[in-house]
């Protein structure tokens, strides 16, 4: 029981200061047991620390074994540093590449490349080897990148679909909800994403298409964010009316749920 006194004084502490008359009452036991406890004079039974485990929400081992301020300490730098990388502030740098005049290409990246592209993204010569082109349609000022988008996951958007976007530096400027290609370790996938950055150091990626389940993926495995702004396909999407209606139903159903989360968060 090495750190047992000192993880009482710090849960009181840390869970809105609870005296020791309080903490006691809320055990069944006496004030002066919980002094001796924090003091090292004496040890509680394995019911009173199971009670203690329980009223903190950590574990008997925890209680005992671990220094739950060194542990705090360590999240809190952990959080820190997922901040730092989502906001681009510790040199996560996007290569490119340009033209004899000096302007950026729009790099496209195939879907049978897009497994090298994962670990070859910050590459100048693997990107050398992607075909470029020049899409005047664009809004200048901004660097873009083409993605062959594969599945069905983003109905209307249909398989084989060529993806445009535009380069997101900062993960926290993402726009709740948007449609962006979202390129981390395991592939690249075209998503909706919501920020769960500074709750659960995390992003929320879901589909359109309602029979895929939404899934997070840990900011710290995503590497690059490219905005939805403009698609290439040699089809043209089809919808009914009917199933326009029933994907706006979700959408705002969607919304509804991810508004009271926030607010429960």
């Amino acid at each position: 029981m090495i750190h047992l006194g000192k993880n009482l004084r710090y849960l009181r502490e840390k869970n809105g200061k609870i005296s020791q008359g309080k903490l006691a009452e809320a055990l069944g036991i006496t004030r002066s047991a919980v002094s001796s406890y924090e003091d090292g004079r004496a040890e509680p039974k394995l019911m009173v620390l199971t009670a203690m485990a329980d009223f903190f929400n950590v574990t008997v081992d925890q209680l005992l074994n671990l220094e739950l301020v060194k542990m705090e300490d360590e999240a809190i730098a952990h959080r820190m540093e997922v901040q730092k990388y989502a906001s681009a502030s510790n040199l996560r740098i996007l290569s490119i590449t340009v033209d004899d005049e000096g302007k950026e290409n729009v790099e496209f990246v195939p879907e049978k490349a897009a497994a090298g592209y994962t670990t070859g993204y910050a590459d100048e010569e693997y990107l050398s080897d992607l075909q470029k082109y020049k899409l005047p349609f664009l809004p200048n000022g901004k660097t873009y990148r083409a993605f062959e988008i594969t599945g069905d996951s983003m109905l209307p958007i249909l398989p084989n679909t060529i993806v445009i976007g535009e380069y997101i530096d900062d993960f926290n400027g993402v726009k709740e909800g948007r449609i962006c290609i979202v390129v981390t370790k395991d592939g690249v996938v075209l998503k909706k994403v919501y920020k769960k950055i500074k709750e659960r150091n995390t992003l929320c990626l879901k589909s359109s298409n309602i029979i895929y389940e939404p899934y997070e993926v840990p900011v710290e495995e995503v590497s690059e964010i490219w905005g939805f702004a403009a698609y290439i396909s040699r089809q043209v999407p089809e919808e009914s009316a009917n199933q326009g209606d029933l994907r706006g139903a979700f959408d705002r159903l969607e919304a509804k749920v991810m508004e009271i989360e926030s607010k429960m968060n």
